[in-house]
């Protein structure tokens, strides 16, 4: 909480990485995806093709924020809260997201990663096909987002899990992608 510590945005400002082209968090509702989307747009527009597979991995990762998050938003509108920042670096592009998961649903996300980063392209699309087989609401018919953004990134998910408590972790997604 802002209030109870010390908190200086000067620093914040000033110590955040100078490779950052945008980084935002909190809720994740239609209106905020329409703008982030937008926005990306405009600050990829020199280089169309990563800039359509950037936004392409935003609005998979966003839904999945939107969706799943264990975080809702405090307004009312009960989207959920979480994380994305857009890094460019030489040769590439790094997407970021994360956001809260409740602790029981950490080891089958874990698994469906690690069975995505172990797949070929056309491994993907057939685990995506088998999956969007899955009745909604079955053990893994969720997450179909994960499987299109590596299609897309053409690379693997980098994944982070940081626990917070008994009852949540911090789950992170990064994927690089080539200029």
């Amino acid at each position: 909480m802002l209030d109870n510590q010390k908190f200086s945005l000067y620093n914040y400002h000033t110590n955040f990485d100078k490779d950052i082209l945008m980084s935002y968090k909190g809720p994740f509702d239609k209106h905020i995806l329409a703008i982030l989307g937008n926005y990306i747009e405009v600050i990829l527009g020199r280089n169309p093709k990563a800039g359509k597979k950037i936004f392409k991995i935003f609005i998979e990762l966003a839904q999945n924020i939107s969706f799943y998050s264990a975080e809702n938003d405090k307004l009312g509108t009960l989207a959920g809260i979480g994380t994305v920042v857009i890094g460019e670096f030489e040769g590439h592009y790094t997407f970021v997201s994360g956001n809260l998961v409740r602790n029981e649903d950490v080891v089958p996300i874990m698994e469906k990663c690690e069975i995505i980063n172990s797949l070929d392209r056309e491994g993907l699309r057939k685990y995506k096909r088998d999956m969007r087989g899955t009745p909604q609401g079955e053990h893994g018919s969720a997450h179909i987002g994960l499987i299109q953004v590596a299609l897309t990134a053409e690379a693997p998910l980098d994944i982070e899990v940081t626990p917070v408590d008994n009852q949540v972790s911090f789950f992170t997604v990064s994927v690089k992608i080539e200029k």
